[in-house]
């Protein structure tokens, strides 16, 4: 008995020596600024935490577990933990995919008016709004063919999409670990020496967002890396 106890002692402490901090800060692909309210699960565990307003977080995880980055908009992004960092980049890339517009035609009679309308008061004048069966522009047809709801008019969106839409093949490019790999074995970079310097690479250089050519872009960025600091 004294024997399982002691096996079982070592066991757990074994267990609890596995045990590291990764901490760290979550970025935005294409502009580089910190994320907040990214949630940091570990994979098939019911454990995480939350980025702080300034992108920060940390969590207690053990060697071998995988961390989940996930926040709407963005694209999931797995981390494999096999070691503890305090220092950690994580660069999330924008999910661009967009809904496509819903549009319902055809009849539409809403049932109940007759016995809705009994309950008011006597002389009570009713008039039902007529609607056209499209929808006007920026909205889109739910609940039956010719009930609607807008979005509010101005399409609020649509500044970004575009936005994202001119730089997609830029964050694609930075967001790709082939970049990183290509980039950081060509120079002899450790991984921080990396992310500062693709950090000042997009301060110095914001007219490479809206290239269209992977080929141009790998070009400015190994012309800069090539740069000493």
């Amino acid at each position: 008995m004294r024997v399982l106890v002691i096996l079982f002692a070592c066991f757990c402490f074994s267990a609890r020596a596995q045990e590291i901090s990764i901490s760290g800060t979550v970025l935005d692909s294409a502009t580089f600024q910190p994320l907040p309210f990214v949630a940091v699960q570990i994979k098939h565990k019911p454990i995480g935490v939350s980025t702080t307003e300034k992108g920060a977080f940390r969590i207690t995880c053990t060697l071998g577990d995988t961390l989940v980055f996930t926040r709407l908009g963005y694209k999931p992004f797995l981390f494999s933990v096999t070691k503890a960092d305090d220092r950690l980049r994580i660069i999330l890339a924008e999910d661009s995919r967009l809904l496509k517009d819903v549009t319902v035609y055809g009849d539409y009679t809403i049932e109940g008016v007759d016995d809705w309308k009994k309950n008011l008061p006597p002389n009570t004048q009713v008039q039902m709004k007529k609607q056209t069966l499209e929808p006007a522009p920026n909205e889109v047809a739910v609940f039956g063919p010719g009930i609607t709801i807008g979005f509010g008019g101005k399409d609020k969106t649509k500044n970004k999409r575009d936005e994202l839409s001119r730089t997609e093949t830029y964050r694609k490019t930075i967001s790709d670990p082939e970049t990183k790999k290509q980039l950081i074995e060509l120079y002899n970079l450790s991984e921080e020496q990396y992310n500062k310097k693709l950090e000042r690479f997009n301060e110095e250089n914001p007219d490479a967002f809206y290239l269209t050519s992977r080929a141009d872009i790998m070009t400015l960025l190994i012309q800069f890396f090539a740069l000493k600091d």
